[in-house]
């Protein structure tokens, strides 16, 4: 059985007709299910909860990348399949899981296409998509055998489930529209990762390994423009994270939602998600 879960926002005036195309679309296919409003008084994980006590139930995320990654904790290591209908145009997730936006993703889900995905752990809680944190500050431990000490790169960005660079989606201003073919390479994301010779534009969730990715991020402040560098990739199993100075506590982004404090111990998890992929997928 199908349950939707909506993003707050999705609420505002602006977004009534597209809910309505995608509630439509969702009915002609015949894939419409239970409906659960996400708001400050009804958290993820309360409405994840109680889904999850129906039998093998697919879980669909309407709304942002944040709401999407959010839910998908819960559902780590359940019989239960995630899916995802952007609502935005500058969704990261749709760009790695070949996913259009709006109602035109409605056709992804009903065709169940299914792929199982691993997450990340830090300090002992999930992570689904990566880790961001300032390097300058950092000693990074790879597999218990190799001691990192960045020098002449900005950041460290670990990888579960994420795009091979740092600069973030919406820099671009090109919407994802349902023509478009092999929609990630139109868009100009293999660009930085090709120049600097990896194979692969996303990391593979599906592997043994986190990506580590080591760089400085492009930045733009007024008419200067500095051009992202990707240093190097490499990859862990476990990777520990402390600070040069044991009296500085160094922050690290969790999926952009959450922040956890130095020292650090990062690995994959043992737990795994089903979730549903389109044909144009990067992973």
């Amino acid at each position: 059985m199908y349950f939707y879960i909506y993003d707050s926002f999705l609420v505002r005036k602006k977004y009534t007709k597209i809910v309505s195309k995608i509630e439509i679309r969702l009915a002609s296919l015949d894939i419409a299910g239970q409906k659960s409003q996400f708001s400050i008084l009804k958290s993820i994980n309360e409405i994840v909860k109680n889904i999850l006590e129906k039998e093998s139930p697919t879980i669909v995320v309407i709304g942002s990348d944040q709401t999407f990654c959010q839910t998908a904790i819960p559902m780590a290591g359940q019989r239960a399949t995630l899916g995802f209908i952007p609502a935005k145009n500058n969704s990261l997730m749709a760009n790695i899981l070949g996913l259009p936006v709006n109602e035109y993703a409605c056709d992804v889900i009903s065709a169940r296409r299914v792929e199982q995905i691993n997450f990340g752990k830090i300090n002992g809680q999930l992570f689904f998509s990566s880790l961001e944190f300032e390097a300058n500050k950092t000693i990074l431990l790879a597999d218990g055998k190799y001691q990192i000490i960045p020098k002449k790169v900005k950041k460290v960005k670990v990888i579960n489930l994420d795009l091979l660079q740092f600069t973030p989606l919406n820099s671009t201003k090109r919407e994802l529209v349902p023509s478009q073919k092999k929609i990630n390479y139109l868009m100009g994301f293999s660009k930085l990762s090709k120049e600097a010779g990896f194979s692969r534009v996303a990391s593979n969730p599906k592997d043994d390994y986190l990506e580590v990715l080591m760089g400085t991020p492009g930045q733009k402040f007024w008419f200067f423009k500095r051009k992202e560098k990707l240093d190097s990739l490499f990859f862990v199993k476990k990777l520990r994270i402390k600070s040069k100075n044991p009296k500085d506590e160094v922050l690290i982004k969790v999926d952009q939602n959450k922040v956890v404090k130095t020292p650090a111990i990062v690995e994959l998890a043992n737990e795994k998600l089903r979730i549903i992929v389109g044909k144009d997928r990067l992973i």
